[in-house]
């Protein structure tokens, strides 16, 4: 019996499955009921009058019945504290993973009980506390942290793009309406000829939105701000693909938008399965291509001229690849007769390098090899960099001052 290999695409609402097809060799939607709405599964639990505890549909279906209150928040609910239920409590893990366990459970039984090998997994503005957690969540089920491969909304639309979809040696982008408001992901193709790779950058134009569209209650005023925003996040960029994800699509005035947004043979998407998709090509690969840069990750590889464990030559104070939250380095380094500090920053997406100079200001003179100081990198974002120069002296000869310089580099 062949082991799954799965996708999941969670909302603050719903969740989605897919599978791997060895035979078909791609990842394909799982339906729940086999019906046009069948692949989205409602995130709710909710206890019964015995004392039951109902999840999913079943769930649903019960609390419209009954005029009972479920539990629905389930991804992205950080809280330690129980739930009150009809009969006793459960925090918000145990019924996180109840409700799993049901629709994992659901998934394997239609394949004859067939155990489950690797997940991949995704969601909403994920971040570092929703892995946490839903690494948790995942280790009650018996499913260990080796066999979790997470990644954001625009990593799952990079891993789509790469193997699921035609699309993807074309300049494509994702504008994912969500309860926050819109993030677009916009990936560019590898050049193979001059060696540069796909890469997606992640921009967020909720302040344009002031949150979801949903909020705007006037249809004709949502279908409006739909389409300022979708013209902002466009602009001139040669956008030949796009996909729209969001839980108001179907309106007539937003169709119109979008039939708008299709001129000029640009080709349009709407649903959001391309996450759910590519999540499972994450859980089948394991690691992106080397071609291929995944979301919040830094383009750029960042070296200093300086004298360093007793050579002299370039030393590297970031790799391009690195991911931003992790986007800070500190070295110490020997100048030579020279006050002024010269950062070479290559561009990988670009192919092109660029010098910075910088010069503290009333640094003190001293003699060849001993100006003696620590610089300390970091990104801010994708475009911003800081660094910050400290005078940690040199011995006896030239003792600390400790005096401090920061510089912001705009890299755009």
């Amino acid at each position: 019996m062949a082991a799954l290999m799965l996708g999941i695409d969670f909302s603050k609402t719903d969740m989605q499955i897919s599978l791997w097809n060895e035979e078909r060799t791609r990842a394909e939607m799982y339906n729940f009921t086999g019906t046009p709405t069948g692949e989205v599964l409602p995130t709710m639990v909710i206890m019964n009058e015995e004392g039951k505890l109902l999840t999913a549909k079943e769930a649903l279906d019960y609390s419209m019945k009954t005029q009972k209150q479920g539990v629905t928040s389930l991804y992205g609910n950080f809280s330690k504290e129980p739930v009150e239920l009809d009969q006793g409590k459960m925090t918000i893990t145990e019924l996180f993973a109840a409700y799993l366990k049901e629709a994992l459970g659901v998934v394997r039984r239609r394949y004859g009980g067939a155990p489950i090998a690797r997940i991949g997994i995704t969601g909403e503005r994920m971040t570092s506390r929703h892995i946490a957690h839903l690494t948790e969540v995942m280790e009650h089920l018996g499913y260990p942290r080796e066999k979790l491969f997470f990644a954001t909304h625009a990593d799952a639309f990079l891993w789509y793009e790469l193997y699921e979809s035609a699309e993807h040696n074309t300049a494509s982008m994702t504008m994912d309406f969500d309860g926050k408001g819109m993030q677009s992901y916009h990936l560019t193709p590898a050049d193979k000829e001059r060696g540069l790779p796909h890469y997606v950058m992640t921009t967020d134009y909720s302040e344009l939105t002031s949150g979801s569209l949903s909020n705007i209650l006037d249809l004709e005023e949502r279908a409006r701000c739909f389409e300022h925003v979708a013209e902002v996040a466009l602009g001139r960029k040669p956008i030949t693909t796009l996909y729209v994800t969001g839980a108001f699509l179907e309106e007539a005035g937003i169709n119109q938008v979008l039939r708008k947004l299709s001129e000029n043979n640009r080709r349009i998407f709407v649903g959001r399965g391309l996450y759910c998709l590519g999540a499972c090509w994450n859980a089948v690969k394991e690691k992106l291509p080397k071609n291929a840069m995944a979301d919040r990750q830094v383009f750029h590889n960042v070296y200093i001229e300086a004298y360093k464990d007793a050579q002299e030559g370039p030393v590297c104070l970031m790799k391009a690849g690195t991911f931003l939250d992790d986007a800070n380095s500190r070295v110490q380094v020997i100048l030579d007769d020279t006050s002024e500090m010269k950062f070479q920053v290559e561009d990988v997406r670009r192919g092109e390098s660029i010098v910075c100079a910088f010069r503290p200001d009333n640094l003190w003179p001293r003699e060849n090899k001993t100006m003696r100081l620590e610089i300390e990198l970091r990104f801010l974002d994708y475009e911003n960099l800081v660094i910050k120069v400290r005078d940690i002296g040199f011995g006896e000869i030239y003792p600390a001052t400790y005096r401090v310089w920061e510089q912001l580099i705009h890299l755009a």
